[in-house]
């Protein structure tokens, strides 16, 4: 599950990051025409449809082959023109006036009612979209007449402008046969998918008549290039390898293998790196919010932190992983229970032997090292602890996704992120699956309320609310924001004309350069 410039509603990750803070590279070279560029994910994306993924690799797909109604500069957190070339907000209506020459891959137009007809599909709770009340309010009221778009609500949606602004918009063809997106695309994006290769690989090419991209980009500025390639790469060490080779033009590497890529330009921010999240089922020992806390007690977050980031990273303050966010607050400080090995034994002593299945992520060395820290501190304080560690899908699966809830106890690895507080509550909140989305099924009532308090408020009164909301959440232990690291992305041959977030670039930003 990340918004703040430009909302990603709830992004799902599992370690990943590919954000960045200084500006976009300039270079200093000529652009090449009609070049090839390859980009590095570190897992399969799964499915690609866009109304109902979402996955941070299936969204960073998706940004080359479709575009949203709005474009949010990273640099100065405002909206700017895509899809739609105006735009009002109240607390409980946007509008969106579309631009008139909007053309699909399929050589079909893009229209307000198209537009429309995205947001009701994922409104439709047949289609049983995730991105139901997370993007699209479940109250909102979506209607098109001419150019424009109106989305209405009961109560106010905070941020409204910016969640709906950001869902990739998928063509009438692909509204009318959904399956066909699950490995192809249908889009109004620069680039269209000819190929996907499960676990390999996924191949585009760039359409012709594309006027409206970011910054200005068409289909023939130069630098944009005629191929793109993104190769499924799990391991840093293979991708940095493929860098400096000339087999990737751009790739998130992290940990030692840094070091290799010095001569090369990168962009990068902090991100969530590290996420506990306890499993709050009734025959879990951890819907207990005493046993909790005394897990909490047992971990020395710095410790951990030094472990999960390599010494490169710093606690986290909040849920708020990526920069720059709508919000900005700390809702740690005070609130998450302090190390103290005693306090944890003593806590747990009422569960002493009882099973701990810790789900994580082993993809690297760090990752693994960090789940064997945390056995090893919970053991010493009485519980008996199961690693079972797998990659980024794996760890989904087994969590988030999966079908037995009392399969897992507690996961390192799977993270939720936003740049907005808004996202959060459809996932630690509600109906548990199949019903809802509150994988882990927590029960807070202050969160609740708090959350509720703050969807009727606006500006830094909303921020504020929305911090006691996530302090609410800490002082329970209901999940625990580990640590943010500074992952970059790297570049060679090419560069961006907008810096990623999140992982997420718009296709129209790449440069290939000669």
């Amino acid at each position: 599950m990340r918004i703040r410039t430009y909302a990603l509603p709830l992004l799902l990750a599992v370690a990943l990051g590919i954000t960045a803070c200084s500006g976009p590279p300039s270079s200093e070279e000529g652009f090449a025409k009609n070049g090839t560029f390859a980009m590095a994910i570190n897992s399969d994306p799964g499915d690609l449809n866009p109304l109902t993924t979402n996955i941070v690799n299936a969204q960073i797909v998706g940004a080359y082959s479709y575009d949203s109604l709005l474009f949010v500069d990273p640099e100065t957190v405002e909206p700017e023109a895509y899809l739609a070339q105006s735009w009002t907000e109240s607390p409980t209506e946007v509008t969106y006036t579309l631009r008139d020459d909007i053309t699909c891959a399929d050589g079909t137009p893009f229209t307000a009612d198209t537009a429309a007809a995205n947001l009701n599909w994922i409104l439709d709770p047949a289609n049983e979209s995730p991105r139901r009340e997370s993007v699209v309010p479940a109250d909102a009221t979506i209607t098109a007449e001419g150019n424009t778009l109106t989305v209405t609500t009961t109560s106010p949606r905070p941020f409204m402008l910016y969640d709906l602004g950001s869902q990739q918009m998928v063509c009438d063809a692909g509204l009318t046969d959904p399956t066909s997106l699950s490995a192809g695309s249908n889009g109004t994006g620069l680039f269209q998918i000819d190929d996907v290769v499960t676990g390999d690989s996924i191949t585009l090419t760039r359409r012709d008549g594309y006027e409206w991209g970011p910054k200005g980009t068409t289909s023939a500025t130069e630098g944009v290039p005629e191929t793109v390639t993104i190769k499924i790469v799990p391991s840093p060490s293979t991708a940095a390898n493929l860098l400096r080779s000339g087999g990737l033009n751009a790739a998130v590497v992290s940990g030692k293998d840094e070091e290799r890529l010095g001569e090369l330009t990168s962009l990068s921010s902090p991100t969530i790196s590290g996420m506990i999240i306890y499993n709050h089922n009734a025959e879990m020992p951890t819907a207990d919010a005493d046993v909790r806390r005394g897990l909490t007690q047992a971990i020395d977050l710095d410790t951990l932190t030094d472990i999960l980031t390599e010494g490169k990273g710093e606690r986290s303050t909040s849920l708020l992983g990526e920069e720059p966010s709508l919000c900005s607050y700390d809702s740690i400080d005070g609130t998450l229970p302090t190390y103290d090995p005693a306090a944890a034994a003593k806590a747990l002593s009422g569960v002493k032997g009882a099973e701990i299945t810790l789900i994580y992520d082993n993809s690297t060395a760090s990752r693994s090292a960090a789940a064997e820290y945390v056995a090893t501190q919970w053991e010493d304080a009485g519980v008996t602890v199961t690693l079972d560690g797998g990659d980024e899908n794996y760890v989904l699966a087994n969590t988030f996704a999966a079908e037995d809830p009392t399969r897992w106890t507690a996961s390192l690895g799977l993270i939720l992120q936003s740049g907005t507080p808004a996202i959060f509550p459809q996932y630690l909140s509600g109906p548990v699956p199949p019903d809802g989305t509150n994988f882990a099924g927590i029960e807070n009532e202050a969160y609740v309320a708090a959350a509720t308090a703050a969807a009727d408020l606006a500006g830094e009164e909303a921020c504020k609310t929305w911090r006691d909301a996530e302090a609410a959440l800490f002082d329970a232990a209901d999940l625990v924001p580990v640590s943010m690291t500074p992952f970059k992305m790297y570049f060679n041959g090419a560069e961006s004309i907008i810096r990623p977030v999140g992982g997420y670039l718009p296709g129209a930003a790449i440069r290939v350069l000669s």
